[in-house]
């Protein structure tokens, strides 16, 4: 089905998510046959979760096949505990030194997923956990979604300079509609990558129903059989002729331009450009122009700086180079910050809540101290 890649010289090695296929009798839950359901897993615990890199791609293209061969009812997909999937694995993005490359990834994410909603066997998204971009677009491609009530879900990656490149800005908008596709897509992303709790997962469409963790697989499994009995029916609207596109995509520029001062910044164009070609598109030709705007953003300087300085906060903080262990650490014990205007403050106010030991604030006069110190309790205070 897929072609096989290799990632470009000088990446780091992938770590693999692999895709194993188990048999679910449906019978207990009041439906004959049985449920493949595939389980996504690279290994690790859940400070390091599921990611989609080539081989990743690789192995859960295979364990389609194989759950397809087993001729099932339904078709299932979930994650390790408390992981779903956060997306795609992007450390190798960049290496990429061709166009072609970038646009191999993106076809390459299109081939596999899309198979869950053209195998022609009803599918199902356990979402057991955290789903961020292609974790969530591979939930998307599936007939059907379940939410653990604890779990995040999210399409950051117009806050990284991307695009949901993997079916996310052509399915969702015809999923939920322009208003809530722009919310999901542009608004959270652009607010600091705001995330969806289950509720609002479920409020907005995204998913059909939430389950607590405790029971959540069973739970989910019960759903499946139900909708496959036809005990529950799951109706999609079509809002191709919703008169609302216009004000949802006028929102989201407003909101692009207002992030970045009025300058037209290339990954929120795109976005809202697949978003508007959703209203009237097929999936396929929706799925082509992501290609294009992955490729295009991929290969940019834009992007490149923007994942470097994410790398740089969310990975490298948390090992510093030549640092001595933590173990020879002496326990900061009180703080002391030298100024008391507003980046003091918020300095002081960070201190605090990582350090949770008294800090003292310091300026040239005791009004500037104290109106420093009123700030960071006022903060707290929220």
């Amino acid at each position: 089905m897929t072609t096989e890649m290799k990632l470009p010289e000088g990446a780091p090695e992938e770590v693999v998510t692999n895709a194993l296929v188990r048999d679910v009798d449906l019978t207990p839950f009041g439906h004959k046959g049985s449920l493949a359901l595939i389980t996504l897993d690279n290994g690790l615990d859940h400070n390091r979760p599921n990611t989609f890199g080539p081989q990743s791609l690789a192995a859960l293209d295979a364990a389609i096949t194989d759950a397809i061969g087993r001729a099932p009812a339904a078709i299932a997909i979930t994650g390790k505990p408390f992981i779903f999937a956060a997306g795609a694995d992007l450390s190798a993005l960049s290496f990429l030194t061709k166009r072609e490359q970038s646009l191999a990834i993106g076809k390459l994410g299109h081939d596999v997923f899309r198979r869950f909603d053209e195998c022609g066997i009803p599918t199902f998204a356990f979402i057991n956990g955290l789903a961020l971009g292609g974790g969530l677009e591979v939930g998307l491609h599936c007939n059907y979604r379940t939410l653990a009530s604890t779990a995040f879900t999210g399409l950051p990656e117009v806050f990284l300079g991307l695009v949901p490149g993997w079916g996310g800005a052509t399915i969702l908008p015809k999923l939920i509609g322009p208003e809530r596709a722009i919310q999901v897509i542009m608004l959270n992303a652009l607010n600091n990558n705001t995330m969806m709790k289950a509720k609002d997962a479920l409020a907005l469409g995204v998913v059909d129903a939430v389950y607590e963790p405790a029971d959540f697989l069973e739970r989910s499994v019960s759903f499946a059989a139900n909708v496959l009995s036809g005990k529950n029916k799951i109706e999609r609207k079509d809002y191709s002729s919703d008169p609302a596109w216009e004000a949802a995509l006028a929102t989201g520029k407003a909101a692009s331009l207002k992030k970045y001062g009025g300058a037209e910044i290339a990954s929120p164009m795109r976005a809202l450009e697949l978003i508007a070609a959703a209203r009237t598109n097929t999936r396929g030709a929706g799925f082509d122009a992501e290609d294009q705007a992955l490729a295009d953003l991929t290969m940019s300087d834009p992007l490149r700086a923007s994942l470097y300085a994410f790398n740089l906060i969310q990975k490298k903080r948390k090992k510093v180079e030549g640092a001595p262990k933590p173990a020879l650490a002496r326990k900061v014990t009180k703080v002391g910050v030298v100024g008391a205007g507003l980046m003091a403050s918020q300095l002081a106010l960070l201190l605090l809540r990582n350090l949770k030991c008294p800090v003292v604030m310091t300026d040239i006069d005791q009004e500037r101290a104290d109106k420093g110190v009123a700030w960071v309790k006022n903060e707290l205070a929220k």
